[in-house]
């Protein structure tokens, strides 16, 4: 179950290179926020991990994409400073300075009401934020005063603009509801439910839906070599329609579950959001099919994210990920699968968002070193109520300590001598 990780307005939390971070999340009024200030997040974002490219491209647009914006003629100094102002905004909302930035660009606002592109990264903010109206009232403007050389920015302002539309309708719920039958759409190995409003916003949801599940499908097969024995149920609802059906199930808000079937909220128009979500609840619902469960915790969640990685085609870990458990190793913070095993509860902000590099670590040492068939046998294994040690030890030869070892022996040894203490492998159990 992902708690707080795609939204319909925007679908991304990713960190920064610089080493601040933008997390984006819904509260439970239903209000989208944008912040780079950790302490003011919720656990079940601080949870995630982290893309800085995915951060970047939120902030795409037309600075810099002027005739002449990057060598500004030396006699027009006033069109200089406009466009380094223009550039430090940017450069501040690519860093998470969102307050400062937005601060940067309504002064321009006020000194030039006419100049298009601080509409547009304020429209782009206002977005993010859940701010449907200034956001629209923004793009609309950027319309009205962006000229013929920013004509690729325009088609996009007005994609934008119909996107937006769509998605405050389907926050508010302000469709026409009534007895509308939900749409549906069966393949060999699903059963899709499509909510009417999503459906009456884009006619093509349930296949592009059913061609994500299908790919998930099949990239779980190649890692686990196995699925369930019957078409698996999927239900896709607006935000409003989840929240009125689902609200009550859970204390947090969220934005997927699996009970047999698969419960996720969907935006209007679904991409790569969607289908990394759909990649992550996957592989839990094949998890538990296959075993009755959840345990072990770390090699369920692991072999989730290692799957919603793949479908960004990014790494199982990337260095940083890599460089924040070698530290963690270092300084005696590693904590044990086994104390992971019952699952994640109980950890404060900092060990949660390790706990899911581990898992992630964990899969991806395993899945380098097993067999598809075998980690297939493991889950049947646990299914036929064999210990975690018992199944990992008969099909991979390895119990849950030997694992455990060989991660952190892995992880270690890449950054041998880098760090100021000699690498212990200690753990906390």
């Amino acid at each position: 179950m992902r708690a707080a990780k795609f939204w319909a307005a925007l679908g991304c939390v990713a960190g920064l290179a610089a080493g601040a971070e933008t997390f984006v999340w819904v509260d439970e009024a239903g209000v989208t926020h944008l912040s780079n200030d950790s302490s003011k997040v919720p656990l079940a974002v601080l949870e995630r991990d982290h893309d800085p490219e995915a951060v970047r491209q939120l902030w795409a647009g037309p600075v810099g994409d002027r005739p002449g914006a990057r060598g500004v003629a030396p006699q027009d100094r006033a069109e200089a400073r406009v466009q380094r102002a223009l550039r430090a905004a940017v450069a501040d909302l690519q860093r998470g300075e969102n307050a400062r930035a937005a601060a940067q660009l309504r002064d321009l606002l006020r000194e030039q009401p006419a100049r298009p592109e601080p509409h547009w990264y304020l429209a782009l903010l206002d977005r993010h934020r859940g701010r449907y109206d200034s956001a629209a009232a923004h793009l609309d403007a950027f319309l009205a005063h962006a000229g013929d050389d920013l004509e690729a920015w325009r088609a996009s302002a007005r994609r934008q603009r119909a996107v937006l539309a769509d998605e405050r309708s389907l926050a508010q719920g302000d469709g026409e509801r009534g007895d509308e039958p939900w749409s549906e759409l069966a393949s060999r190995h699903f059963r899709v439910q499509v909510d009417p409003e999503l459906g009456r916003l884009a006619p093509s949801h349930p296949a592009t839906a059913l061609r994500y599940l299908d790919e998930a499908r099949r990239a779980t097969w190649e890692r686990l070599g196995t699925q369930p024995d019957e078409p698996l149920g999927v239900v896709f609802y607006a935000r409003a329609a989840y929240d009125r059906a689902h609200a009550e199930r859970f204390s947090f808000r969220t934005v997927g579950f699996f009970d047999g079937r698969i419960h996720v909220v969907s935006a209007a128009h679904p991409g790569s959001e969607l289908r990394a979500l759909l990649f992550h609840e996957y592989v839990h619902a094949v998890f538990r099919e296959r075993t009755g469960g959840d345990r072990p915790y770390w090699l369920n969640e692991g072999l989730a994210e290692l799957s919603e990685r793949d479908s960004r085609r990014q790494p199982g870990l990337t260095h940083s990920d890599r460089s924040l458990l070698a530290r963690r190793i270092d300084a005696g913070e590693w904590i044990s699968l086994r104390r992971l095993a019952p699952g994640f509860s109980g950890l404060d902000d900092d060990d949660a968002r390790a706990a899911y590099l581990e898992a992630t670590a964990a899969a991806a040492w395993l899945a380098e070193r097993s067999e598809a068939a075998g980690l297939a046998r493991v889950l049947d294994a646990l299914g036929a109520g064999r210990s975690d040690d018992e199944a990992l030890l008969a099909e991979l030869g390895m119990d849950t300590g030997a694992i455990d070892r060989g991660v952190r022996a892995w992880i270690a040894s890449e950054f041998a001598g880098r760090f100021p203490r000699p690498g212990s492998l200690a753990e906390r159990h």
